[in-house]
């Protein structure tokens, strides 16, 4: 049946006219860029933990407010 095997899409080829041939990166900006990610990796985890640390204390605090001054 036709509902199950359907068309694939067509694959093209087409280079623009202006498109500029690939330029690599120097290897001394990958390098940098590297040991940026890694910094930046270490750093991450501990910044999430954190704002999500201060994001509950937050909301606790305005949980007791709030039940505070809830009346019957």
């Amino acid at each position: 049946m036709n509902l199950f095997n359907q068309r694939k899409n067509k694959a093209f080829s087409y280079k623009s006219k202006f498109q500029k041939e690939e330029q690599k990166p120097s290897s001394e900006m990958s390098s940098k860029w590297d040991e940026l990610k890694q910094t930046r990796k270490h750093q991450g985890k501990k910044g999430v933990r954190l704002s999500g640390w201060l994001i509950i204390f937050v909301l606790v605090i305005v949980l007791w407010y709030v039940l505070n001054n809830y009346e019957l």
